[in-house]
């Protein structure tokens, strides 16, 4: 029988740094990936949750595999990611031809979940407590970039977000791993480095050995092979200047922070329960460009939350005039299970989300215009 996979990824880089750990096991296990579902007798989708609009697609594409089930009675279908952590066990009620369902903390169960999937049983690893994931069996592929998660779940609980019930508490990788991980991929030929957890600066948090990131940053500079280390997401509460002092020195480090503000509102972000107000916000930027004057920053926006009141936009859109990002991802709020938030009254309309959505792109491409002005008169 021949033994070949699809996978497909939505959503965040961690999705898919975890679709590559898949893949390595599956390959370990003499697999063959195809770019082509219909030639697959296992079909993975890897999910993401902390939108609607995502979580929507998926399932959508997860429904559309019902004729390829249909087709090839034998075919084994997995649901893995964020989706199968927030509704649990009731997916194989909704979507009877699923076979498998596994969270982010699972993927290292998967042998075990095919084996009762090709035994007709189905199989779920949904809450597991081992610790991390072993990456040294990830491969390079054909490029030489390489994501690698240092850290996994987040203990932020801001009210909006999910990922604390769908990837768990945050818990540090050791660093003696994550260098032993890195060598091994150098040595495979990677030259560029992503470091990838939910909220980086927080690394090193329960760890045994007494290390942050920016100590963290400092070993990963010393991998004689690896010559460019990127890394996200940051939160603006955990910004630290020994952090800016060594991404300023690290001649290896890309001078680049993503860096979510969310809102412009003291209001909103109290509700949001970021931890920082705008103005703490807007003085984290202007150190990071003082002690890195040619640092890129970009951010996170989210429109529409619940109670964001016309005042309480207009002081995003200040926010947005005032510092010039380099790149924005803004967002229209999305209701989420589990989360404070999605209890939250005052819900903002689809119509006005769409509308403040849109403004927020407005306002962000006059900024940019008005500054490649500055620079250049007579651009535009």
């Amino acid at each position: 029988m021949n033994k070949e996979f699809y996978i497909r990824t939505f959503g965040c880089q961690m999705n898919v740094a975890d679709s590559e750990r898949i893949k390595s096991l599956l390959l370990r296990d003499g697999y063959q990936e195809t770019a082509e579902p219909e030639e697959a007798n296992l079909i993975i989708l890897n999910t993401c949750a902390v939108r609607k609009h995502a979580e929507d697609k998926a399932l959508a594409r997860l429904n559309s595999l019902k004729h390829y089930k249909r087709k090839n009675p034998n075919l084994i279908i997995g649901l893995f990611g964020c989706i199968p952590s927030l509704y649990g066990e009731k997916l194989f009620r909704e979507f009877p031809h699923l076979n498998i369902l596994c969270g982010p903390k699972g993927i290292g169960k998967i042998d075990f979940l095919l084996d009762k999937a090709k035994n007709g049983e189905k199989a779920a690893a949904l809450d597991e407590k081992d610790g991390f994931f072993d990456d040294r069996c990830l491969s390079a592929g054909k490029n030489k970039e390489a994501l690698l998660p240092i850290m996994q779940g987040c203990d932020n609980f801001c009210s909006y977000c999910v990922v604390p019930y769908t990837r768990g508490r945050e818990r540090s990788k050791p660093s003696s791993q994550i260098i032993e991980e890195l060598r091994n991929l150098a040595g495979q030929g990677v030259k560029e480095i992503t470091l990838l957890g939910q909220n980086v600066n927080s690394y090193g948090k329960g760890l045994a050995e007494k290390i942050d990131f920016a100590g963290l940053l400092k070993l990963v500079s010393k991998i004689k092979d690896l010559e460019k280390i990127k890394f996200m997401t940051s939160h603006p509460e955990d910004i630290s200047q020994n952090l800016l002092e060594v991404i300023a020195s690290g001649k290896k480090i890309e001078k680049r922070l993503h860096l979510p503000v969310q809102s412009g509102s003291d209001f909103i972000l109290k509700r949001m329960n970021r931890g920082y107000s705008a103005a703490d916000y807007k003085r984290i930027v202007q150190k990071a460009r003082e002690f890195i004057p040619e640092i890129s920053i970009s951010t996170d926006i989210i429109v529409g939350f619940p109670g964001e009141k016309e005042e309480d936009f207009q002081q995003t859109l200040k926010l947005l005039r005032e510092i010039c990002f380099d790149s924005i991802y803004a967002f229209k709020y999305s209701n989420r299970p589990k989360t404070a938030a999605g209890g939250f009254k005052e819900q903002v309309s689809e119509e006005e989300k769409e509308r403040r959505l849109q403004e927020v792109f407005k306002v962000y491409r006059e900024r940019v215009k008005r500054t490649k002005e500055a620079l250049v008169p007579g651009a535009f």
